[in-house]
């Protein structure tokens, strides 16, 4: 997760000590709630003493992973890159990651103690409350997709710069030249265009100095010429 920001950064290192923190707490309150007594003892007559430990570690690494987002935020470089993007929606993002937690975590506790009524205004106030985050994650990633959209054109160029461009010999000097190119890059001698011809046995693209068609080998037929040997 920190692969792309420098942990020489200082939030940087802060958000990896959080977030080792929270798997420590995590990790820890699960092992405490495995030990029998845990699961024997009750609490006002309505949770295990499991329960409760469970609760308050998941409660502190919630409080925890808040700080680790402000940090996590902080680190994101502004490059005017993809990571811009990043950065751009990471802060609707963590809150609606944490509202979604903490409105769980509450309801575990209050559940026991609440009717009906109670029910459905909870879950009526939770519901308003995570979709107006979303909407604002949907604002934020519109406002931030040209970065996106940028990262996607040049990765597209780099990669076509890797795929080797169509030769052709030049008949003057004999030199590899693009297979679009109009003079040869090397003599200035024009380049004679190739007619494209249609096999009339499979339809497929042959040139015109070919005798036979190099799809399925039959005769190629020089009268008929096409540009698209489909039809």
């Amino acid at each position: 997760m920190f692969s792309l920001i420098p942990l020489s950064n200082n939030s940087s290192c802060k958000a990896a000590k959080l977030i080792i923190t929270i798997v420590i707490i995590l990790l820890l309150g699960k092992l405490i709630t495995l030990i029998p007594v845990m699961q024997e003892l009750e609490l006002a007559q309505t949770f295990n003493a499991g329960e409760v430990v469970w609760f308050f570690a998941k409660l502190i690494s919630l409080i925890i992973f808040i700080f680790f987002a402000l940090y996590f935020i902080e680190a994101i470089p502004n490059n005017g890159g993809i990571l811009t993007f990043f950065r751009g929606v990471a802060a609707p993002l963590n809150v609606l990651l944490i509202v979604i937690m903490g409105q769980a975590l509450l309801w575990q506790m209050l559940a026991p103690f609440v009717d009906v009524v109670g029910r459905t205004i909870y879950n009526s106030v939770a519901i308003i409350l995570i979709v107006g985050i979303s909407v604002w994650f949907v604002l934020r990633t519109y406002r931030y997709s040209l970065y996106i959209i940028n990262a996607l054109r040049d990765i597209s160029q780099n990669l076509s710069r890797l795929i080797p461009q169509q030769q052709i010999i030049c008949d003057q000097c004999h030199v590899e030249t693009p297979i679009n190119a109009v003079f040869c890059s090397q003599c200035g001698h024009k380049i004679k265009v190739q007619e494209t011809l249609c096999c009339t046995e499979c339809g497929g693209k042959d040139l015109d100095d070919q005798n036979n068609c190099q799809n399925c080998g039959s005769k190629v037929n020089k009268v008929i010429a096409k540009n698209d040997c489909s039809n």
